[in-house]
């Protein structure tokens, strides 16, 4: 991003910090004492040596490291470290000058201090996440970048930038060893030269990170590369694994000795994710179970009646492979006037809601995958593996893509990005299709035959 927004965002986020914290203290010793007596928080340079402390400590816990800031949890657990270590230490100091205060700070002004600063501080980096991605889609805040290496891997890197404006990444041209300069790409992308090159088309489109796919370059262009990185003042490089999506799901760094290898992560939501999607997935299913039996109920006598069997049994694949049985609505084909209206309405998928109880669904995820289909999906089974199917997804609100490639790349855009905001972004906008009527699926015949598929039994 340009240097003047890149300081205006630090010096926001550092102010942000100083006067979260600031209202942590106040309010941590208006709590403890109200009427502000006798109280070692008398003295003005108590609180402010503590402000001081705790800018000093979120400095040295990265927490203004732009690259990683943003995404992920881990900001969030580097502000409970930070705010955890400026307690102790200044608690350290009120005790060994309790002869020049009134005493040491009380064991109950130091928790409360704790725990309202990590609450201030971790609510004001979350406003601050909400409002740098709006900034970013309205194009501020933005870093410029140039994709080394094309065939499939760039182009799809290309793609998902351009998708996720958020990430503050804008994708503006490739650097290719084999293709002419002016060659057309994806999306108004070009080729807009070699590598050897690079420095000059830097310049040329005012890029500042460039992005390097490996295997999609000539062996001695990318090592001269990677021998020239000192010479690109003020520019990231950063190197893209193009084997990705043959992996499970995403990798972890980690060192053995001075030996850094990649770790492949077996599932792909784990710690404080994985509790906020069982909350989310068990309470969702809880307060909407009463009304989703009494609707299963209705419309499955509303089927009786029409001389249709009600329900649909599906052997599907869960996560690690685990098959379960899963059931819907009958809504295949020839479908009479009940069955389309239940299809309209997108209800057929209410029975799933037994299987979010039970913790083989989602209510989010990608789309079931039948057991005997496992071999059309073989490509993308590991994937599919790491995350819990849904009764909902982007299959959904996006309507049903054209082919099986374009449904398998939501699938891994979903897995690839999962956070609970993307979950509860899907759940809205599934409420939105519900009370609109669900459309037949967009993407042509291919799509509504393999949807129809899906659900047979």
């Amino acid at each position: 991003m340009p240097k003047t927004q890149r300081r205006l965002l630090l010096t926001g986020l550092v102010l942000l910090d100083i006067v979260t914290v600031t209202l942590a203290l106040l309010t941590a010793r208006w709590l403890v004492s109200p009427q502000g007596e006798g109280d070692w928080f008398l003295y003005p340079w108590l609180p402010l040596m503590s402000v001081v402390v705790a800018t000093m400590f979120f400095a040295i816990n990265r927490l203004y490291v732009l690259d990683e800031l943003f995404e992920g949890p881990v900001e969030y657990g580097r502000v409970v470290y930070a705010c955890t270590l400026t307690t102790f230490a200044v608690s350290v100091v009120g005790f060994w000058g309790r002869e020049i205060v009134l005493g040491p700070p009380s064991r109950r002004l130091i928790a409360l201090a704790w725990l309202l600063s990590i609450l201030a501080v971790g609510g004001g980096r979350f406003v601050a996440r909400r409002v740098v991605r709006a900034l970013r889609r309205r194009g501020y805040l933005v870093s410029r970048a140039l994709i080394v290496g094309l065939g499939a891997a760039g182009i799809s890197l290309a793609r998902n930038f351009r998708s996720m404006r958020h990430t503050g990444m804008d994708v503006v041209g490739f650097i290719d060893d084999y293709l002419p300069p002016g060659t057309p790409v994806t999306d108004g992308l070009k080729v807009l030269g070699s590598p050897s090159a690079l420095p000059r088309i830097l310049h040329e489109v005012g890029a500042t990170q460039v992005i390097v796919v490996p295997t999609a370059m000539a062996w001695e262009s990318f090592r001269d590369l990677i021998r020239s990185t000192s010479g690109l003042n003020g520019h990231a490089v950063r190197l893209a694994l193009d084997f990705l999506d043959l992996l499970p799901t995403s990798v972890k760094v980690h060192r053995f000795g001075f030996t850094p290898l990649l770790t492949i992560e077996r599932i792909r939501i784990t710690g404080l994710d994985a509790v906020i999607k069982w909350v989310l997935d068990y309470g969702t299913a809880l307060v909407l179970m009463p009304v989703t039996l009494s609707l299963v109920a209705l419309l499955g006598g509303a089927l009786l009646l029409t001389r249709v069997r009600p329900f649909q049994s599906l052997r599907v694949i869960g996560r690690e492979g685990v098959a379960f049985w899963t059931f819907l609505l009958n809504v295949s084909a020839p479908r009479n006037r009940v069955q389309r209206l239940i299809y309209h309405l997108g209800l057929d998928k209410l029975p799933q809601f037994l299987n979010v109880l039970m913790g083989q669904m989602s209510i989010v995820g990608p789309r079931p995958v039948r057991v005997d289909q496992r071999i059309e999906y073989e490509r993308w089974i590991p994937n599919l593996l790491t995350v819990k199917p849904g009764v909902t997804g982007l299959w959904v609100v996006r309507g049903m893509p054209a082919s099986l490639e374009d449904e398998m790349q939501l699938n891994l855009f979903y897995t690839r990005n999962y956070s609970i905001w993307l979950d509860l972004d899907i759940l809205a906008r599934s409420l939105i299709r519900l009370l609109g009527g669900r459309s037949v699926p967009e993407g042509g015949k291919e799509a509504v035959a393999r949807e129809r598929l899906a659900v047979r039994g």
